[in-house]
């Protein structure tokens, strides 16, 4: 059954559903915001308590994407309260330079201090609590415009009647990929957001796949890495796919080659995507009998269900070529007897 990504739309698109799929859940989204965060801030909100807000105190109406993530940290007060510090982490990933991202991210700031204002209970005197804006830009261009506030307003740099803030920002593409370090959930979904758009090299190839084997062994994280599997199948050209496909296949892991199969092959049913059946057949290598076994009933198990005597039926299969027609027919097979016809 395939990782259901079905929030992917028009206006929710497969890089925000990556987004959400890694870092919607607080100790994960914890770990992104002090990647992110400079060191003086970092060292302070470590120990802290973390909650991820509901969406309920950003303004959704005037947004029009779910990238974003807001994090309460509560450290313990000098006096008889404690001291609570909100992190506001935008990922921005247009296809072009958004010079007013940063007023995007002020709206949000002063709607969360309007309604915590708005909160019953508050004491009086009781001053709002500081929020730490952070973009994390993944944009295929490199960044040019203004972060200051100030300077996106005439006048505003000699103004004293404008806001003079700039968010804290990192462009993800700069970030290395031995300094992206933590859980191995934060670490896949932090390195596949960054090259679900960067030219894939081999390296980077077998690198990402390491980590989608590992998270496969681990039943916490097997389903964000379906989701990255099938984002990458949606977003990356059919010769990405074949290359992914084949680091999967070099490392021996077969699980993740089959999730790609699979999921180019959902992709063509529907006609979603042009050119991926000649780099799916291309990337289907042509390998051991052992390996063409277990690929098969991987495919097939997954889209159609295998009986036992089914799967007995594909294991005693000594003939390469039928195992290679098989392979071959599953990808246009609406039916398993379809592809088990291949087979002697």
């Amino acid at each position: 059954m395939a990782a259901d990504i079905g929030g992917v739309s028009d206006t929710n698109t497969p890089y925000d559903t990556l987004f959400r799929a890694a870092f919607d859940e607080p100790e994960t989204a914890r770990e992104l915001t002090l990647l992110l965060l400079p060191e003086r801030y970092a060292s302070r909100l470590a120990s802290a308590r973390v909650t991820l807000e509901p969406e309920t105190l950003v303004d959704r109406k005037a947004r029009y994407r779910r990238t974003d993530l807001l994090l309460r940290f509560t450290s313990p007060g000098t006096t008889t309260t404690d001291r609570t510090t909100y992190v506001y982490v935008l990922y921005e990933h247009k296809s072009y330079r958004d010079r007013w991202v940063t007023v995007q991210v002020l709206h949000a700031m002063a709607t969360i201090w309007q309604r915590l204002a708005g909160k019953t209970g508050r004491r009086e005197g009781e001053l709002l609590p500081e929020i730490l804006p952070v973009v994390l830009y993944h944009g295929a261009e490199a960044w040019n415009a203004p972060l200051q506030v100030a300077d996106l307003i005439a006048g505003g740099r000699d103004s004293p009647h404008v806001p003079h803030y700039r968010p804290i920002f990192l462009d993800l593409r700069t970030v290395p990929d031995d300094a992206i370090t933590g859980s191995l959930r934060a670490v896949l979904g932090l390195v596949a957001l960054k090259h679900v758009r960067l030219k894939l090299e081999d390296a980077t190839a077998e690198i990402l796949t390491e980590l989608l084997h590992r998270a496969h062994a681990d039943p916490t994280t097997r389903h964000l890495a379906r989701v990255i599997e099938q984002v990458y199948v949606i977003v990356r050209s059919a010769e990405d796919v074949k290359r992914l496909m084949t680091a999967a296949s070099r490392l021996g892991y077969y699980e993740v080659e089959g999730d790609y199969m699979t999921y180019a092959q959902e992709l063509l049913a529907e006609g979603r995507t042009e050119g991926l059946k000649q780099g799916l057949e291309q990337g289907m290598e042509k390998g051991s009998l052992q390996r063409s076994r277990e690929v098969l009933i991987r495919l097939v198990n997954r889209k159609f269900g295998l009986t036992d005597a089914e799967r007995e039926r594909v294991m005693v299969c000594d003939d390469q070529n039928a195992l290679d027609a098989a392979l071959d027919e599953f990808a246009l097979a609406d039916t398993k007897a379809q592809v088990l016809a291949r087979l002697p």
